[in-house]
């Protein structure tokens, strides 16, 4: 009993031990939780940087462009050749689509001319008909259309004019195309006597009053624009 601590040292060691058995527990609850967050945050670092230290992402890897083979310029080249063909093929369709086109109109214009300019002919739309066309309209050339027998008079082309209701776009038309088939210069001093009389019939209907003209498709000064036309190819405009 006399060997023993006071009762104050007694108290102390008693409380230092509750004091450590806390510490220890407190240390015990808090360090898994601590390492957990660690590891997590950890965790969640190299998730971000993966991409950038590891393979690369789906993203960059369907960017990489893969080198074509030689199978693959090989079907580039056939299928090249390919296109090319059905283009020229397109091409020629086109082009023979319209020569036809032409030819329609050309036809067109010559049974025009046959019919308003002379008279007797017939009208078979073929290729003789465009070669009788060509050589009468020669042959009309080598003299005065007072002496002329197969061609109508002014007055008949005129009359002709207003039935078949022909505008300025088809005698135009037909203007051309006996400057095509004269074979020879035209000017307003030396014409065709075909032009000559296509022109004069054009100034007869000109002449008309718009309400005394049945044809209401003649709204057009054809004979004085025809003249000009005449005009500007006797200078080579």
């Amino acid at each position: 009993v006399a060997n023993s601590p006071p009762k104050s040292d007694v108290r102390w060691h008693r409380t230092m031990k509750v004091h450590a058995t806390t510490v220890l527990l407190i240390g015990n609850i808090v360090a898994p939780a601590t390492s957990f967050n660690y590891l997590r945050v950890s965790s969640r670092k190299r998730a971000l940087n993966y991409p950038l230290y590891g393979r690369p992402s789906t993203h960059e890897s369907s960017s990489i462009k893969q080198v074509p083979t030689e199978a693959d310029a090989l079907a580039l080249l056939t299928e090249a050749k390919l296109l090319r063909a059905q283009a020229s093929e397109l091409q020629q369709q086109l082009n023979e689509e319209k020569e036809e086109r032409i030819r329609k109109e050309r036809e067109r214009i010559d049974s025009l001319i046959d019919a308003l300019l002379f008279h007797g002919t017939t009208n078979n739309n073929d290729e003789s008909n465009a070669s009788s066309l060509s050589s009468s309209i020669q042959a009309a050339q080598q003299q005065p259309r007072s002496q002329q027998q197969l061609v109508n008079t002014e007055a008949k082309v005129a009359e002709l004019l207003i039935q078949k209701r022909l505008n300025y776009d088809m005698v135009n038309q037909m203007f051309d195309r006996i400057c095509e088939l004269s074979n020879r210069p035209q000017s307003i001093d030396s014409c065709s006597p075909l032009l000559s009389l296509l022109l004069d019939a054009a100034c007869k209907v000109d002449c008309l009053e718009k309400e005394d003209n049945p044809n209401k498709r003649w709204n057009h000064r054809v004979e004085r624009d025809l003249r000009r036309k005449l005009f500007a190819l006797g200078y080579g405009i």
